[in-house]
């Protein structure tokens, strides 16, 4: 069975969405379970630790996701990257610079 605690992190998380979990945000809402004696006054800092480095797991495994989907979406899609730009560029510098070393006619 799981404990208070864990049914606490477990509904901020999906409630709030860790995304969103603020220091401020998780400190108030373990603040209230002190009041409540749904926990001990010692294990409050620990706790408010614990979710914001949850938080903090979650965001970057977001990130993480999002930039995968749209690195894939991008190679699907088969549009020119930056460098792809770039070595196209450099190549019509070369160009012009031999064709302006080209004497007139």
């Amino acid at each position: 069975m799981a404990s208070i605690r864990e049914l606490l992190e477990q509904s901020v998380l999906m409630g709030l969405g860790a995304v969103s979990l603020t220091r401020e945000t998780a400190q108030n809402l373990v603040d209230e379970m002190v009041k409540r004696g749904q926990a001990q006054r010692e294990e409050a800092s620990d706790m408010v630790e614990q979710l914001i480095q949850r938080g903090e797991k979650e965001r970057n495994a977001l990130r993480k996701l999002i930039r995968e989907e749209v690195h894939e979406v991008l190679r699907e899609l088969q549009l020119p990257t930056h460098a792809d730009m770039k070595a196209v560029e450099r190549k019509l510098d070369a160009i012009l610079q031999k064709l302006e070393a080209t004497p007139q006619e």
